[in-house]
């Protein structure tokens, strides 16, 4: 496997290209755009004006707003040449979902959220990132509400989805390895759906929320069971919910790190 290089006049784009390929464990470089490409190197990343103006093939251009895309690019091509033919997605649903990504059998990527809104997005950024013919996204059942909500965002923006039972998943995952989780997801053979899901919160999800609420909140608030409701939906962020509830305090108040 080759190496990918930073090849870029842009230091604050530089800085963060180069965290996020050291961050995913992949070996790389950094070049000024005067020097030549090593030998070895599969990929470049630049400003789109420094990869417009080389005629490169291999350069990948990058901005501050896509660089997280660019060099899901890059890693394409470090171990695929040419369309992928099956790309799996595999989802832990629950209030921090995991996700991961797989081309044909081999491992791409995984991340944790810490919001349910931002996977399916996610996955359309990555989709488009990648060459591929077929895509098949399968989301655990653990957690029925959220996955009924990731379910139906994905038949809204008409992805293929699959259900799996995510009891099969459990055995040696830590219990906060939610990305992990997602992996093994990404494996299993789901059953397809077909027809929108009904999100109907349970009274033990909604205390759940009311239990969170606190916790963000530093013990100060707990939100009603009916802003509780509509977070366990999508209406409303835990955040929001909880500005709502205290109303005018809101300006002095600060939340703990907690989603």
């Amino acid at each position: 496997m080759g190496s990918i290089a930073v090849r870029t006049g842009d230091f604050r784009l530089a800085y963060r290209v180069l965290a996020e390929l050291k961050r995913r464990g992949v070996r790389c470089i950094q070049l000024l755009p005067s020097d030549p490409l090593p030998p070895g190197v599969s990929a470049w990343l630049g400003a789109p004006a420094e990869v417009g103006m080389s005629g490169d093939a291999s350069g990948i251009p990058a901005t501050i707003d896509t660089f997280h895309l660019a060099v899901e690019r890059a890693v394409h091509r470090l171990s695929h040449q040419g369309s992928i033919r099956l790309l799996l997605f595999g989802i832990d649903p629950g209030p921090r979902p995991g996700l991961a990504w797989i081309g044909d059998g081999i491992i791409l990527g995984k991340e944790q959220f810490e919001e349910v809104d931002g996977v399916v997005d996610r996955v359309i950024d990555i989709a488009r990132a990648i060459d591929h013919d077929d895509l098949v996204i399968r989301v655990g059942n653990g957690s029925k509400t959220i996955a009924n909500r990731i379910i139906n965002t994905c038949m809204a923006r008409s992805l293929n989805v699959e259900r799996v039972d995510e009891a099969r998943t459990s055995v040696g995952v830590p219990r906060h390895a939610h990305s992990s989780a997602a992996l093994r997801i990404a494996h299993l053979q789901g059953h397809a759906v077909k027809e929108k899901q009904r999100v109907r919160p349970t009274n033990g999800e909604i205390r759940d929320i009311q239990r969170r609420s606190r916790k963000v909140s530093g013990g100060r608030a707990t939100i009603p069971s009916d802003l509780a409701r509509a977070v366990a939906m999508g209406r409303l962020t835990i955040r929001d919910a909880i500005e709502d509830h205290i109303g005018n305090g809101f300006e002095s108040f600060s939340f703990s790190t907690e989603r």
